[in-house]
């Protein structure tokens, strides 16, 4: 009899405790569900204020929903949903900082987002190709590359300058690496391939870049040359892949560095040369030009002159892809359509302003 006392005494302690332990456990989980409830509605907020361009208020908001929410992303067996949570607050946040140019704090957020151990590779390429991403826009950001024909230089103080030429990272370097990952971690990415072959490029291994292109028309036959790297064109061009109109512009547009009299920025010394001889004679002109008469979508004329319905071209002789078939054809093409057409070529150069007078003889005198 007592020692069925004792049993039923231990018993009772055992069911108390068990009861104690499930009431902690409800209230842990309803404070739980509370907290991600609040970091939930906060980074909705957040992803308002990123739509609307207000990224330093996002990032304000995103950082209050990391805070309120129960998980940091460091916790054993930790469940899906609290790995999304974290990894697309941590992108967003390192997105934000990207779109206020301050790559260091959009890297070290990106950083985070790929340290969650997120079960789709996709979104650990997506934080990669980011990544990747921004530590080229840096490089670009510290050389004062505007990426056109209006370059403006940044006036710094002198502190700045000196932190620019401190910054001796090999950011090139840091982007491939982060391109190199994401194309390893998905084969099939045609964006990551692409990257790492640009970044290849530019570090002169031009043999892995070939082999990086090559990946990218194998995956997308019609993948479009957004940073105008001429040799990705020259593969396109090697496998008899057309060039898009728009690579093609603007394959010719990142080629012009000679500035006229007249403002426009062209391709060489001889265009530059003809551009201010004609601004100095009064003849406005189009540089450049697309036309719509011809029968070819690309068919572009260097100069047209509207007060004389004449079109001009220069032809660099010596180019390869300018041989003396291509010069007849384009005039051919002239012919056919009834245009006023003159031209020049490399062997003009020496005396470039006196052929121009003589050639325009029959259309105005000069």
């Amino acid at each position: 009899m007592v020692i069925g006392r004792i049993r039923d005494f231990f018993a009772e302690r055992k069911r108390q405790k068990v009861h104690r332990r499930s009431e902690k456990e409800q209230a842990e989980t309803f404070r739980e569900t509370e907290e991600m409830r609040s970091a939930e509605s906060l980074k909705k907020e957040a992803d308002r204020l990123a739509q609307l361009k207000q990224y330093k208020t996002a990032i304000e908001e995103y950082g209050k929903a990391l805070e309120v929410y129960p998980y940091k992303g460091d916790e054993d067996n930790l469940f899906r949903n609290a790995r999304e949570f974290l990894f697309k607050a941590h992108f967003n946040i390192a997105a934000c900082y990207s779109y206020l140019d301050q790559f260091d704090d959009a890297i070290i957020s990106f950083d985070r987002a790929i340290a969650i151990d997120v079960e789709d590779t996709q979104n650990k390429v997506k934080a990669l190709m980011a990544k990747g991403s921004s530590y080229y826009r840096k490089k670009l950001l510290l050389e004062g590359d505007a990426r056109g024909a209006y370059h403006i230089d940044v006036e710094l103080e002198p502190d700045a300058r000196k932190e620019k030429q401190r910054d001796r990272k090999d950011y090139v370097a840091l982007a491939h690496a982060c391109f190199a990952e994401a194309a390893d971690l998905d084969r099939g990415n045609a964006d990551a391939w692409y990257s790492k072959g640009h970044m290849e490029f530019l570090m002169g291994r031009i043999k892995d870049a070939v082999n990086s292109f090559d990946q990218v028309l194998t995956i997308k036959k019609t993948y479009e040359n957004t940073e105008s790297v001429h040799l990705f064109n020259e593969i396109k061009r090697e496998k008899g892949i057309a060039l898009k109109p728009s690579e093609i512009i603007e394959e010719e547009t990142s080629q012009r560095n000679f500035k006229t009299k007249s403002g426009h920025f062209v391709r060489n010394k001889a265009e530059q040369t003809m551009a201010d001889f004609l601004f100095d004679q009064n003849l406005l002109f189009q540089y450049d030009v697309a036309v719509t008469w011809a029968d070819k979508d690309d068919f572009r004329a260097t100069f047209y002159l509207p007060k004389l319905d004449l079109y001009i071209d220069h032809f660099v002789t010596a180019d390869i892809k300018q041989p003396p078939k291509f010069i007849k054809a384009k005039a051919r093409e002239y012919d056919k359509h009834k245009k006023h057409y003159i031209y020049t070529t490399s062997e003009d150069e020496k005396r470039l302003n006196d052929s121009l007078r003589l050639k325009l003889k029959p259309y105005i005198i000069l």
